[in-house]
């Protein structure tokens, strides 16, 4: 099989492990990676692009927030379907890898990477950040019935979301491409929560 066969295989597979992800999550979301995992790989002039687009668009599999199943049984469906493609263990073992350690709730990330591995995860971090990262936050806290905002910090909620992970994602990037957008996005994110803040406050009463 040539590269774009191996890509439309693993892009069918991929849908088809997307039941009950939210609409942040959804097939758009890792097509959205797959391509600023690209443009990231031509810019920085390194990588397998095979294993690039592979992992990009298999990163969300078995993901925590809406699997059950253990990461390995995860490794497991996913080496089984490359090998099924003809593909080499050496990239099947990358591909899952990347994967198992690629998100943000894992925490401090692996010693030793790949370059496809920094450039998988920026790209996926990218995609959590600027207006489309807004966007995907709400989406999300909706999806988890959290409140928007609560002053008080009893409970989740989406604008807690920011503090928690998005606006720590800048200082997270693995390459230069990857903190030259970052820092753009962020600048985004707190201009949103400066117009956030005067909005809430123009509409809270409860002090008068």
């Amino acid at each position: 099989m040539n590269h774009d066969e191996i890509i439309k295989c693993v892009e069918e597979f991929a849908v088809k492990n997307l039941d009950n992800h939210d609409g942040g999550h959804d097939w758009w979301h890792l097509s959205r990676v797959r391509n600023t995992a690209i443009y990231l790989l031509n810019t920085e002039g390194y990588g397998d692009p095979l294993l690039v687009e592979i992992s990009a668009l298999l990163h969300d599999m078995g993901d925590s927030k809406f699997k059950k199943e253990r990461v390995s049984d995860t490794g497991s469906l996913i080496s089984t379907f490359l090998r099924s493609l003809g593909l080499d263990d050496k990239i099947i073992k990358e591909v899952i890898f990347i994967n198992n350690n690629i998100s943000f709730s894992k925490g401090k990330r692996p010693a030793e990477v790949s370059g496809e591995f920094m450039i998988v995860q920026d790209a996926d971090r990218l995609d959590a950040i600027g207006a489309i990262g807004i966007a995907r936050a709400f989406n999300y806290g909706g999806f988890r019935n959290n409140r928007i905002y609560d002053p008080t910090g009893a409970g989740p909620s989406t604008i807690a979301h920011f503090y928690e992970k998005l606006l720590k994602l800048k200082d997270m990037m693995n390459t230069s491409t990857g903190r030259m957008i970052a820092d753009e996005r962020h600048r985004y994110l707190e201009s949103f929560l400066v117009q956030f803040y005067n909005e809430w406050k123009t509409g809270d009463k409860s002090d008068v």
